[in-house]
């Protein structure tokens, strides 16, 4: 029988407040001004393990967009193969200014999976191709969207510019799991060990007096360099790929929201309501979408 009394107050019935909490109010529909095909749910979830691999993760609109009516302008995508034993990860975050953003990041993480799960893209991956191939990709949706025969970069940008990271993850012959990990944007990689979050890849510029910028530099715009990082996540230690939504108010860690995800991924798996009800929490001023995927390596299992 059904604990009928519980249902009536559900643990995730309001969501968990860090400090002061933004206005409660019913989300908005996605206003009509924006494409509303193919359709774009609010809030999307995944979990499952692979092999060596495993995975929870969570995109959602910020209060600001569910306020407005305006789409989730971030997304992911993930892949797992077999042989070899790999796991992909992308995330990205649409450019706030451009309209058609939305379908920007979730052609870019498409796009970036299916390149990196390619057989041949079992060696050692050219970050910098994949980043082209996915602008031009960008450049040819901007087109489509503007119904003209061709756009030039600038004209793309304006309206489907994104950021996107990726990481690359294999089984490591010491245990855990090795990863790279490359981006264009702010959207960023954070390792999660023994209760601390060090930041490894991405995030926010921070000027010499402690100012964070502002200003994103996303595909189609490329940087002259892309450096990739690779760091071993060790048994133990959690991977997190998110955009600027997790990252801002997480900040170096040592605050409330580093407080509340050290124990909703650091205790024990969470289910996937407890991941996303964890990255839907409320606090002032932190409004925007927010992404959120986060790798456990599996112990191995022995015969």
């Amino acid at each position: 029988m059904a604990d009928v009394d519980a249902a009536r107050e559900w643990p995730s019935s309001r969501p968990i407040v860090v400090g002061s909490p933004t206005p409660e109010f019913e989300p908005r529909a996605v206003d009509d001004s924006y494409r509303t095909w193919p359709y774009r749910p609010d809030t999307v979830l995944d979990g499952w393990t692979r092999g060596p691999f495993t995975i929870r993760a969570a995109s959602m609109r910020g209060h600001l967009h569910r306020y407005q009516g305006a789409p989730r302008q971030d997304d992911f995508a993930i892949a797992a193969t077999d042989e070899p034993p790999r796991l992909v990860i992308a995330v990205a975050d649409g450019v706030s200014a451009a309209p058609h953003s939305h379908i920007g990041a979730g052609l870019a993480v498409q796009y970036a999976v299916r390149w990196l799960t390619r057989p041949e893209q079992s060696a050692r991956t050219d970050w910098r191709v994949l980043f082209e191939h996915a602008a031009w990709a960008l450049i040819e949706r901007a087109a489509t969207l503007l119904a003209t025969p061709e756009v030039n970069a600038e004209q793309a940008e304006a309206i489907v510019a994104t950021t996107l990271t990726c990481a690359v993850c294999a089984p490591h012959p010491d245990g855990g799991v090795r990863v790279e990990v490359a981006g264009v944007g702010d959207s960023g990689a954070w390792l999660l060990r023994e209760g601390r979050f060090t930041r490894i890849a991405g995030g926010k510029t921070v000027s010499d007096d402690g100012l964070t910028s502002s200003a994103v530099l996303g595909l189609p715009r490329i940087p002259d360099e892309v450096v990739p990082v690779e760091v071993v996540v060790e048994p133990g230690a959690v991977l997190l790929l998110g955009t600027d939504g997790f990252g801002d108010p997480l900040g170096g860690g040592a605050g409330e929201v580093g407080a509340l995800f050290t124990t909703v991924l650091g205790a024990r798996m969470p289910s996937l309501v407890e991941f996303a009800h964890a990255l839907d929490f409320s606090r002032e001023t932190f409004d925007d979408d927010r992404t959120l995927v986060a790798l456990w390596p599996r112990p191995a299992v022995t015969a």
